[in-house]
């Protein structure tokens, strides 16, 4: 059985494998009963992943041409079956007898776009099924405890925002956003470090649409995008979307190996590098200045953009060093154009509030704005006027340094907790601040295992894999530490230090 996948194909690999197998299995060269080969074995011996394989006999399946039986593995169906798949069955009924309907599911493999199928679906329905109630503790949902966030805090600014009257005449918004809302967010960014004004400020609908907009806006299908090996993994289903070519370049506990960019750019030529330097999501490493220079230098001299994203850079912890050692941003060592800058209110303020922006040079957002036409015109005039309001008078400051000192006694529970409980062979980061502890478990254990242990006894969090480039890290859990209650900390890493060193 010999198959030839072109790898420099825009056609998903999973759909040239599923039409060499329909071609072989219609011309008779696979006869009825043939057994096919286990998805492991094939998709080792095409030296491609196991979804690509799974995919592809799932479309067949859907066709009516294969079927799969537990213990006896994937097979051809008779022909009989393959053409009764597609047809309904008409029968003759007595007239006296009601007719039964014969029901054809549709053919979702075949009928669902090249653009959806490029997305990696993980299983995160039943994941956010298993984090609801109140007996869960949750240490996976990427987001801020609701009641970290004051209900007085946003009602007042609320009321006072729907109270103005400075947009009587302009109900709505510009497509990049109020002008004010603009330069308070510029201003922002001016304290971080970061110069820009009004032209280099978009406001959005949260900062995974400026990813999205930033994809349509350079990536062509076959583009190389370089990553962190464990990143965003909605960023990552955003590349795949575009059909980019997405390669992970090795992290080590300062985040991205910066020493080895230069080769890969020189083998793989990148149109971007994305990157979460800052508290990165899932690992909480922070990329130190002379890393943040050299990822600088390698960008300029191969002439690709860097899109920076820092959902999390407010949220620093600081410890024993001054505020000079807060990160500053890359956008704030660079000021030519290539790099485009990402932030959120919703890991800061509520995560249903839903507005981000970018920072980018004037050419970039003039191309993002008028691609946004297609999407949703302007980020809602509603959630514009509360961060106006929040940003007014440093009420987000205000409200980020509570934030800050009840997410620092968190991260230091978790640690100790960790300390504690996890098992000799278990290691982990210290995160300077954001939301994230990346552990690593002992040899032999699979974190899908754990979760699975440890969801039974009402804990909860993130797996490795679905953060991972090539989907296979097995071998790390990721742990939310600021959105459970503080005094359930203590108790959901003990239950998962006992199920570790159980396993």
């Amino acid at each position: 059985m010999q198959f030839t996948l072109n790898r420099r194909s825009t056609v998903p690999m999973y759909r040239q494998l599923a039409a060499e197998l329909r071609e072989q299995i219609v011309s008779g060269a696979m006869a009825e009963g043939y057994r096919l080969p286990p998805e492991r074995e094939l998709a080792s011996r095409l030296e491609v992943n196991r979804t690509t394989v799974l995919q592809a006999y799932q479309q067949l399946k859907d066709e009516g041409l294969i079927a799969s039986k537990v213990g006896k593995g994937t097979f051809v169906l008779p022909l009989q079956h393959i053409e009764t798949a597609r047809i309904p069955v008409v029968r003759h009924e007595p007239i006296d007898e009601e007719p039964k309907p014969s029901v054809v599911r549709p053919p979702w493999s075949v009928l669902f776009s090249d653009y959806s199928n490029r997305f990696t679906y993980h299983d995160i329905a039943s994941a956010e099924r298993a984090q609801r109630g109140d007996t869960i503790i949750d240490f996976a949902t990427g987001s801020p405890n609701p009641a970290d966030i004051p209900d007085d805090l946003l009602r007042k600014v609320s009321i006072e925002a729907f109270e103005s009257r400075e947009f009587d005449g302009q109900p709505e918004s510009p497509i990049e956003g109020f002008e004010e809302l603009c330069a308070l967010l510029a201003e922002h960014m001016r304290a971080r470090g970061v110069q820009c004004g009004v032209r280099n400020v978009m406001v959005l609908s949260g900062s995974e649409q400026g990813i999205d907009l930033i994809v349509r806006a350079f990536i062509n299908p076959g583009d190389c995008v370089l990553v962190e090996q464990s990143t965003f993994f909605p960023a990552l289903q955003t590349f795949r979307s575009a059909d980019a070519r997405i390669i992970g370049v090795p992290v080590d506990e300062h985040g991205m190996r910066t020493d080895l960019l230069d080769g890969y750019c020189a083998r793989f030529r990148p149109k971007l590098i994305y990157t979460v330097p800052t508290f990165q999501n899932p690992t909480g490493t922070t990329l130190p200045p002379e890393r943040r220079s050299e990822l600088i230098d390698v960008a300029r001299r191969y002439q690709c953009l860097i899109v920076e994203d820092d959902a999390y850079g407010d949220l620093w912890y600081g410890g024993e060093s001054s505020d000079a050692h807060r990160p500053i941003p890359l956008k704030g060592m660079e000021n030519a154009g290539y790099v485009m800058y990402l932030s959120t209110f919703s890991k800061t303020v509520t995560s249903g509030l839903r507005t981000g922006w970018v920072v980018a040079d004037p050419h970039v957002i003039n191309r993002l704005a008028a691609l946004r036409r297609m999407v949703d015109q302007h980020t809602s005039t509603s959630s514009q006027r509360i961060c106006l309001e929040l940003l007014k008078e440093g009420r987000v400051a205000e409200h980020l340094r509570g934030l800050i000192k009840a997410y620092r006694i968190r991260r230091d529970a978790a640690i100790a907790a960790l300390e504690r409980y996890a098992p000799d062979e278990v290691y982990w980061t210290v995160p300077a601040g954001g939301y994230y502890i990346w552990v690593s478990l002992p040899d032999g254990v699979r974190s899908l295992d754990v979760l699975e242990s440890c969801r039974s006894q009402g804990v909860t969090f993130m797996p490795g894999s679905v953060f991972d480039v090539d989907e296979m890290d097995d071998s790390h859990i990721r742990l939310n530490f600021v959105r459970p209650d503080a005094a359930d900390i203590d108790t959901g890493i003990r239950i998962i230090g006992e199920t570790i060193a159980q396993m």
